[in-house]
């Protein structure tokens, strides 16, 4: 009988024991999981913002370079959309190079 209280006080404090052990973890578990999905979600938005504005800046800088050469030359728009168009392939080759940097701690360190 007496065998039978000790091991029934003992499965009690090992099955506390456990579900603490088991809460506690969820809530590491819980912030960690927070902590990766606010990291994620700034990293994404930062690369998003930053190839918008390398596409961006590229057609705008194009356009008013052949703009303002088409007003010194009287070439028409000649000049406007021939840098225009400069201005969008260079515009798509800076997203390109942006994408093809690997991720990780190596590739994203990596100045260009």
């Amino acid at each position: 009988m007496q065998d039978d209280d000790g091991l029934k006080a003992r499965l009690a404090r090992l099955t506390s024991d456990l579900k603490a052990r088991r809460e506690a973890g969820e809530k590491i578990e819980r912030k960690a999981a927070g902590d990766l999905t606010d990291k994620g979600l700034g990293q994404a938005m930062s690369l998003g913002f930053r190839v918008l504005s390398e596409f961006v800046a590229a057609i705008i800088v194009g356009a008013l370079v052949g703009w303002r050469l088409d007003l010194w030359f009287g070439t028409g728009p000649f000049l406007l959309i021939l840098l225009l168009g400069l201005g969008v392939a260079a515009g798509f080759w800076n997203v390109y190079r942006i994408a093809m940097v690997p991720p990780g701690p190596r590739g994203g360190d990596k100045k260009q």
